[in-house]
């Protein structure tokens, strides 16, 4: 039998080299292919450059661009879903911004009561998006003591009640403490031997309760001698209220009177660890809702932040978290090159017009920075190895899918009696009628169509009165006047949403010359 011809100066590989690559082409997940081999002197045959690239496990310049991508997609969109990672608005200057301002005096109230055990009480006010909650994780996360940390929601804590149980909750889990109360013990104020010397009746040193032991809370009548508790613990006490103002709408506003007694009553000692209440809103007249006997127990202090007040703050802002570095431990040259790059194309992208122009036009509507972080995480999400760099139309398509549809979407393809209506309401807002009735302007079609020769063709009324009824049917025409039994309908005064330019618009497309001249004689 004859052996196998192959190629000059080449042999097929022979068994245990088949088996290595194999091995390797399971590890890899390569699939084998025939690769000839060269004759050496040794008895087991030494493959050529591609068999070593599958037996060795390195990466190619493919892959390490496509894990490099991986890893800056992952950390831009950690750092934009978490506002905590957020980086300051602009570079240090001289002159210091309202959120320095604001981060150095939340810093110095929670200092006083950490370290000299004070009772602080403050309001953080702040539009949406302008990082009140990212100051105030960064001033917690900072302390070198760790105190005690309630957080309550007045979206959730609807109640009182609610948040009372989030508080004992809260304090089961960072403490080990829980507020019981035995279903034989009698209520404060009644007469027990065994628990007069107890300071603390609703605190009991226990283990965490199982599944079957459901937490007890104290009845709403012994309020005000829960929250006293919070001064017995080992460690200070930070009570954040978000949305302070909706537990201002709570009846008698018994939680904010007993958090804010507590904290007017706690005096810096070795007794007392301090506690300080801080309360996060958006409504500026927040203080007066409160009642006159909790206004009176709230020191009044007021931190406020604001949003970006330029478009070079929401560009740096930008430029700091789309260049972000990527954490690899012993960064070598492909990472440094690869970072360059990155860098690189991020100035591109930030300084190409459209870019500015989408920018500048988001930042005339809205100044938060929450719209900024959805715009940038939808561009960032489109990022490929195929397109691996930021693109304008990629930012030009999340702003599309972000904001609402044009209200003149459904007016692109009308009728012609319909286009004739709009025009006569521009005819009559020009002639200073802010208002019109179906009278008025069938008047002016029937005026226009003797008078000028670039008149729009006879239509008969019939069709005039139903695309009177379609637009009325789209809101194109709102009535000015409440509907009247005594009032004909063709006599009900409306008025046009449309200005003259969408009219202008919609005129152009329908491709009519004697329509457009008839839009142009109104001015």
């Amino acid at each position: 039998m004859k052996e196998p011809k192959t190629p000059r100066g080449r042999t097929l590989l022979t068994k245990p080299a088949v088996e290595v690559i194999i091995r390797a082409s399971s590890k890899t997940g390569t699939p084998v292919r025939h690769i000839p081999v060269e004759h050496t002197s040794d008895d087991f045959p030494r493959a050529q450059s591609p068999v070593s690239q599958v037996a060795q496990p390195i990466y190619t310049r493919l892959s390490r661009a496509s894990n490099y991508l991986d890893i800056q997609k992952r950390v831009i969109l950690q750092t934009l879903n978490q506002p905590t990672l957020s980086p300051p608005f602009t570079e240090p200057s001289a002159e210091p911004s309202t959120e320095d301002v604001a981060r150095k005096q939340l810093n110095d109230l929670i200092h006083g009561t950490v370290a000299r055990g004070e009772g602080n009480s403050c309001l953080l006010l702040g539009p949406r998006g302008s990082g009140k909650s990212m100051i105030l994780d960064q001033t917690l996360a900072a302390l070198a003591a760790k105190p005690i940390i309630l957080r309550l929601s007045g979206f959730v804590q609807t109640s009182d009640k609610l948040a009372l149980r989030e508080i004992a909750l809260q304090l089961l889990l960072q403490t080990g403490s829980s507020f019981l109360v035995e279903e034989d013990e009698p209520l404060l104020g009644q007469p027990n031997a065994e628990n007069d010397d107890d300071e603390n009746p609703f605190l009991v040193q226990t283990t965490v309760p199982k599944d079957d032991q459901p937490l007890c809370l104290p009845p709403s009548s012994q309020l005000h001698a829960l929250i006293p508790i919070l001064l017995t613990l080992k460690k200070p006490v930070i009570v954040i209220l978000d949305a302070i103002d909706l537990f201002a709408m709570h009846p008698r506003q018994s939680l904010l009177y007993c958090l804010l007694d507590t904290v007017q009553s706690c005096h810096a000692s070795q007794e007392n660890r301090g506690i300080a209440v801080i309360g996060v809103t958006t409504r500026i007249d927040t203080i007066q809702l409160l009642e006159k006997r909790v206004k009176s127990r709230f020191s009044g202090r007021t931190i406020r932040t604001a949003p970006p007040s330029c478009l070079d703050d929401w560009l740096g802002l930008a430029r700091n978290t789309l260049q972000l570095p990527i954490p690899i431990e012993g960064e070598d040259h492909d990472t440094r090159k690869w970072q360059q790059q990155w860098n690189s194309s991020v100035e591109d992208f930030l300084d190409h017009g459209e870019v500015l122009d989408v920018f500048n036009d988001t930042f005339s509507i809205t100044k938060d920075v929450k719209v900024l972080q959805r715009l940038l995480t939808r561009t960032v999400l489109r990022l490929n190895y195929n397109e691996p760099h930021l693109m304008p139309k990629h930012l030009i398509s999340s702003v599309d899918s972000q904001r609402t549809r044009p209200s003149t979407l459904h007016l692109n393809s009308l009728s012609y009696p319909t286009i004739c209506l709009l025009i006569a309401s521009v005819h009559t807002y020009a002639a200073g009628h802010n208002s019109f009735t179906f009278e008025m302007l069938f008047e002016n079609f029937r005026d226009q169509l003797r008078s000028s020769t670039s008149a729009p063709v006879q239509v008969n009324g019939g069709h005039i009165g139903m695309a009177y009824d379609g637009l009325k049917s789209t809101k194109a025409f709102v009535a000015t006047t409440a509907p009247s039994s005594s009032l004909a309908e063709g006599y009900v005064r409306h008025r046009s949403t449309l200005d003259r330019d969408v009219v202008k618009k919609i005129v152009e497309k329908s491709g009519q010359v004697h329509l457009k001249k008839w839009l142009i004689k109104g001015g």
